[in-house]
């Protein structure tokens, strides 16, 4: 997996350690003759959390693609079905990798035989049901479709998955993952 710094990670990176530096030094500084161990790992710990969230919400927005021409196919033989189309880098940065995530569920958007598909019901339902119902079924597989995808740059992709046989009418979602 490769993964690309922007020149907003670097400057990110390079004010959460400063401010480490900063925070050490006041620690050392007013510990009252008292051992600063605990304020030292209270430290390290909230500056991982802050650069974390930090590089995710960079991430976020620094590294957008969409797909385009997206074309889904049924191969019925081997019960199996295709998806491709087109990948573009639509951000100024270059992007590491994008994981396009495929769920396929058994659940149909028509009336099942059990009664109709909507049904009222109260909040506190869910909180004494304890299983799923039988009939749906939802199975997800992950597939990297683009690495070091330059700005701008488009490529093709293509994918297969198979789906379980007990599925009647499956129905396919895919979302798009970039870092």
């Amino acid at each position: 997996m490769t993964t690309h710094l922007t020149i907003l990670h670097w400057i990110a990176l390079f004010i959460i350690a400063i401010l480490f530096i900063l925070v050490l030094i006041l620690t050392l500084r007013n510990n009252d003759g008292k051992f600063p161990l605990s304020a030292i790992l209270t430290n390290i710990f909230a500056m991982t959390i802050l650069t974390f969230f930090m590089f995710y919400g960079l991430d976020k927005f620094t590294k957008l693609a969409k797909l385009e021409n997206v074309v889904q196919k049924k191969v019925l033989i081997n019960e199996s079905f295709s998806i491709s189309g087109q990948i573009r880098n639509v951000g100024n940065f270059t992007i590491g990798q994008c994981t396009l995530e495929v769920k396929i569920s058994s659940d149909s958007l028509e009336r099942n035989s059990d009664g109709p598909l909507f049904l009222p019901k109260s909040v506190l339902d869910d909180l004494f049901k304890k299983e799923a119902p039988a009939n749906a079924i939802e199975t997800t597989k992950e597939f990297v479709i683009a690495e070091d995808l330059q700005a701008g740059e488009m490529r093709n992709f293509s994918v297969f998955m198979r789906y379980p046989p007990s599925f009647v009418k499956p129905y396919t979602r895919y979302e798009l993952f970039c870092h």
